[in-house]
């Protein structure tokens, strides 16, 4: 890393949808072993050094997931990966998550 580099500042930003679901947002993650760990929360993309990952909002964690670990994409988020982490959830935890991020999102647009 040259002097240059390291006055760069970090650079961050969360995405969201708002639709619930929507594309990504407020779909169901599974993990490797097909667990339901939890729903897209937001995406987060960030420059220097350039990431892009999900936030996984579980039970009662949120976490990172880069992209890279993402299988495919389609009624469900699927990880190619076990996520230690995050206890499994249920179909009702996931609609109570759903109404959480589309309550927050709302929340950051003024109440709309």
């Amino acid at each position: 890393m040259t002097a240059k580099e390291d006055t760069i500042p970090s650079i961050e930003a969360e995405l969201y949808e708002l639709t619930m679901p929507g594309r990504l947002i407020g779909k169901e993650v599974l993990d490797s072993r097909a667990r339901r760990i939890g729903i897209v929360r937001s995406v987060r993309i960030g420059l220097h050094p350039t990431r892009s990952e999900l936030i996984v909002k579980g039970a009662e964690v949120e976490f990172p997931v880069d992209f890279s670990k993402v299988e495919t994409v389609g009624t469900v988020v699927q990880l190619n990966s076990v996520v230690k982490d995050a206890e499994e959830i249920e179909v009702h935890d996931v609609i109570r998550l759903q109404k959480e991020v589309m309550d927050d999102i709302r929340s950051y647009l003024g109440g709309r």
